[in-house]
C-alpha cells in the first residue's frame, strides 16, 4: 500500500478537524433548519448510516449519483453561505457539483474534486449540529453504536467492503479516498465525520484541552491503523470506528465526571469558561430554609416532575412528608 497516501491521510484529516475548529469559533450558521438535536435524532442518524449502504447497494448507479450529488452540494452551500453570502454559496456549489461530474472521465480530478466538496460538507454539518445543541454525550452514543455498526458490518458481514466497491470511482462517493484500487487509502465518510465532530463538541462542552485532546486520539487512531497498513499488518478493511469509538465514549466520561455537566451552546458563545451551576429550584429553597431543626445536610429530598415536594432524614420520611403534603413523589434523591 502506498506508504506516502497513508501518511497523507492523517495529515487531510487534521486538516478537517481545524477547518472545522475554525469554523466553530468564527462561524455561526444563521437559524439551522434543523432545531435542537436530542437523543432521537442521534437515533435517526444511527439509522440513516445503517440503511444508506444498503439502498446504494440495491439502487442503480446515476440514482446513487444523483442522491450523494445533491447532499453533498447541499451541505457545501450552507457552509460557505455565512461565508459568501447565500447567492455565491449557491454558484459555488453548483460549480463544484458540475466540474466533478464534468471530470467523470479523469479518475483522479473526480476522486480530488470529490474529497474537496467532502471536506466541505463535512465541516458544515459538524458545525451545525454542535450549533443546534448536539452534546459531547449524544456523540458519544452515537460513536457507541457506530462502532459496533462498524465491528459487524466491515469484519462478519461484506457489506462495508462491497459498498465501499462499488461507490469507488464515482462522483460524489461519500469516502474520502487518496487513492483507489484493491485496497485505496480512504476514510469512509462516517469515520471522517466522528473525527471532525467529536473535538467540536468537546470544545463546546468542556473547552479548549477537551477539543485537543479529542484530536489528538482521533489522529493517533488514523496513524496507527495507517502504520498497521504500511508493515502489511493489516491487508483488508479495517473498522475504524471500532477503535475509534470506545476512546470517544471513554473521554467522554472522564470530561463528565471531572467538569459536572456540559457547557451549552449559549455558554460556550458567551464565552463562559465554565458550565454554569443549574438554576436553584425555587420549592427547594423553601423547603430547605423551613426544613426542621437538627434536619442534617445531608436529607433526603422527595422529588415530583423535577419539583421538591417533601423532605426527610431518610429517604422514608421523605416520602412520608410528601404524602402528608397531598403529593405523589415520583423519585427520592439526597440534598
Amino acid at each position: 500500500m502506498n506508504t506516502t497516501a497513508l501518511a497523507a491521510l492523517s495529515g487531510v484529516t487534521a486538516v478537517a478537524i481545524a477547518l472545522a475548529l475554525g469554523y466553530l469559533a468564527r462561524i455561526r450558521i444563521p437559524r439551522p433548519p434543523v432545531g435542537v438535536h436530542t437523543a432521537g435524532d442521534v437515533a435517526v442518524v444511527c439509522v440513516g448510516v445503517v440503511l444508506a449502504p444498503l439502498l446504494d447497494l440495491a439502487l442503480p448507479t446515476p440514482v446513487v449519483v444523483t442522491v450523494f450529488g445533491v447532499v453533498l452540494g447541499t451541505a457545501a452551500q450552507f457552509t460557505l453561505a455565512p461565508l459568501l453570502g447565500g447567492r455565491w454559496a449557491w454558484l459555488l456549489a453548483a460549480a463544484a457539483v458540475g466540474t466533478t461530474l464534468a471530470l467523470h472521465a479523469s479518475p483522479t480530478g473526480v476522486l480530488a474534486a470529490t474529497d474537496a466538496l467532502l471536506l466541505i460538507a463535512v465541516v458544515g454539518v459538524a458545525n451545525l449540529w454542535v450549533q443546534s445543541g448536539m452534546r459531547a454525550a449524544h456523540v458519544a452514543a452515537l460513536a457507541a453504536v457506530l462502532a459496533v455498526y462498524d465491528l459487524v458490518a466491515t469484519t462478519l458481514t461484506p457489506v462495508t467492503l462491497r459498498f465501499a466497491a462499488e461507490v469507488q470511482g464515482q462522483p460524489f462517493a461519500p469516502q474520502l479516498a487518496l487513492t483507489r484500487g484493491a485496497l485505496p487509502v480512504s476514510l469512509g465518510l462516517g469515520d471522517l465525520l466522528l473525527l471532525v465532530l467529536f473535538p467540536l463538541a468537546a470544545a463546546k462542552a468542556y473547552g479548549r484541552r477537551a477539543a485537543l485532546l479529542a484530536a489528538a486520539v482521533g489522529l493517533a487512531v488514523v496513524s496507527a491503523v495507517s502504520a498497521l497498513f504500511a508493515t502489511h499488518v493489516l491487508t483488508t478493511g479495517f473498522p475504524l470506528l471500532a477503535a475509534l469509538g470506545p476512546l470517544i465514549v471513554a473521554q467522554q466520561l472522564y470530561w463528565r465526571q471531572r467538569c459536572g455537566r456540559e457547557r451549552s451552546w449559549a455558554e460556550w458563545h458567551s464565552g463562559a469558561r465554565e458550565p454554569a451551576p443549574p438554576p436553584v429550584n425555587p420549592a427547594e429553597a423553601a423547603l430547605r430554609a423551613t426544613a426542621a431543626p437538627g434536619l442534617p445536610d445531608d436529607c433526603w429530598l422527595a422529588v415530583h416532575d423535577d419539583r421538591v415536594v417533601g423532605v426527610g432524614a431518610t429517604p422514608g420520611r421523605a416520602r412520608r412528608d410528601a404524602r402528608r403534603l397531598g403529593r405523589t413523589p415520583t423519585a427520592v434523591r439526597q440534598r
